[in-house]
């Protein structure tokens, strides 16, 4: 166990999610020390500097040099998670990684394997891995109520909101991809920790841009924008098979003529002995378990504590550091997730399904 008066932590980038989700995350906990944070934007660092009383810095390899720091949120754009994590495990200090790991396998096998040969703790910062809604639903796949899990559907769609802000749509910063990079990781990451992170071995992937080039739509979302260097997906699908002949269904989709008003998170596993459902954003909120009894079908809806993710995920990696155990959200899981994200661009690309390889961190 690893025994230390309070962690010193920095947090590089200090937008919405770094202040959300990271920086005052680690406000409030009586172990760590919030020391320093980084960013481009001097808006953005001396607003949070203020805010959470720490120091300031545009170049997060300076503030490392100054900073005699034990652990570090990588909180950058997508298209940076890679080259800004990978940097901060070498220097020898503990990352947890906003999602997702990067920006394509490639990126997060180069990431998973800094951390590796560092020998530092390295956690991917999917705060949905803490709703009570999916631990539930873990508690009873790993009891064994589902019986065999063999195909599972996930779902998450804006009626409009395509992110009208450089930091996910430009093919830089984004990493070059869209909607399901962006936030179909959710409902793939949830419906993967619910099938136990079997193995993939195919994917049919279509990613489609039916809004985002359209002026006329720009009004309707998220920020103002330029719809003529709109490049990316706005609307993905893809039908993924597992090892034992379980199948997943997977939608994502920053815009659609759907019925539902805003974001819509939805997650379906169906096994021989039982049935989840669950329904969110990119967090499931409410889940019910689906079966039967001898006589009679059964329906099981829990109450479920009302939690703080961004707290729990921080405070999760917190504690694997300081305990010496393995984090909530690894690296391996991210690989494997990363084989089916990258399996459906590439499919999408081809116009066929396309095997999806094994790979070893």
């Amino acid at each position: 166990m690893v025994r230390l008066e309070k962690l010193n932590v920095g947090v590089i980038g200090a937008g919405g999610h770094g202040k959300s989700r990271h920086l005052l995350p680690y406000s409030k906990l009586a172990d760590v020390r919030l020391a320093a944070v980084a960013d481009i934007d001097p808006k953005r660092r001396e607003e949070a500097a203020r805010t959470f009383k720490l120091k300031a810095y545009d170049d997060y390899a300076e503030m490392l040099d100054r900073e005699s720091l034990d652990a570090v949120s990588v909180v950058t754009p997508t298209g940076m998670h890679s080259e800004v994590a990978s940097y901060v495990l070498h220097r020898g200090v503990h990352v947890l990684v906003d999602k997702p790991l990067g920006a394509s396998l490639q990126e997060a096998l180069g990431v998973a394997r800094a951390g590796k040969q560092s020998g530092k703790k390295l956690m991917v910062g999917f705060w949905s891995r803490f709703s009570p809604a999916l631990a539930f639903g873990r508690e009873y796949a790993e009891r064994g109520l589902l019986g065999n899990a063999y195909t599972a559907y996930g779902y998450i769609v804006r009626r409009r909101g395509i992110p009208g802000i450089p930091t996910f749509i430009d093919k830089k910063l984004s990493g070059g991809r869209g909607v399901m990079l962006d936030i179909g990781c959710y409902a793939l990451d949830s419906a993967l920790c619910l099938l136990g992170f079997r193995k993939p071995v195919s994917v049919s992937g279509a990613t489609y841009t039916a809004f985002g080039k359209n002026p006329d739509e720009v009004k309707f979302n998220w920020g103002n924008y330029d719809p003529s260097k709109f490049e990316l997906e706005d609307y993905a699908t893809a039908f993924v098979r597992f090892e034992g002949g379980a199948t997943l269904l997977i939608e994502a989709g920053w815009a659609a003529n759907v019925s539902h008003v805003g974001e819509l998170g939805r997650l379906r596993i169906l096994g021989d002995r039982g049935g989840l459902e669950a329904t969110g954003d990119e967090a499931l909120r409410e889940i019910s378990f689906h079966s039967r009894t001898d006589n009679a079908l059964t329906d099981t809806k829990p109450i479920l504590r009302e939690l703080d993710l961004g707290y729990e995920m921080v405070r999760a990696f917190v504690k694997c550091i300081r305990d010496d155990s393995s984090p909530v959200v690894s690296a391996e899981q991210s690989i494997l997730l990363h084989s089916v994200i990258d399996g459906i661009y590439l499919s999408a690309e081809k116009g066929e399904e396309v095997k999806i390889e094994q790979v070893q961190i």
